[in-house]
């Protein structure tokens, strides 16, 4: 039976990669708070465009609000006077639904994933 050695791997410039890529986390995030905020601002001129339209104040009321961490944003109405915006959303007895959040969310999304990916492959 032949006898099994052992082999030694010896990886030189590890250390340069492990400082490349510490200084690479920060540009990343950064690029991650950058594309939220565009796909923040693509969502609320998707619903501008989609909301039903009566007195113009659904349209014109839609925020994109950023979380504290800059890795999150929220979309939507945040006036008290816009409470009947689920009502458009969802819809009554009387009023059929025109969903406007949740497709805008869809499409927004799709785009947010290819541009931070192009990004992402951009840095590195």
């Amino acid at each position: 039976m032949a006898r099994r050695r052992r082999a030694r791997v010896e990886i030189i410039g590890l250390e340069r990669l492990e400082r490349r890529l510490a200084e690479i986390v920060p540009e990343l995030e950064a690029a991650a708070k950058a594309e939220l905020e565009n796909a923040g601002a693509a969502m609320v001129a998707d619903v501008r465009r989609n909301v039903r339209v009566d007195s113009g104040n659904l349209r014109s009321s839609v925020k994109a609000t950023p979380e504290k961490d800059g890795l999150r944003v929220s979309v939507g109405w945040r006036d008290q006077d816009d409470l009947y915006a689920v009502f458009h959303e969802r819809g009554t007895r009387r009023t059929p639904a025109n969903p406007t959040l949740i497709p805008a969310l869809e499409r927004a999304g799709k785009e947010f994933v290819a541009r931070l990916r192009a990004e992402v492959r951009r840095r590195l």
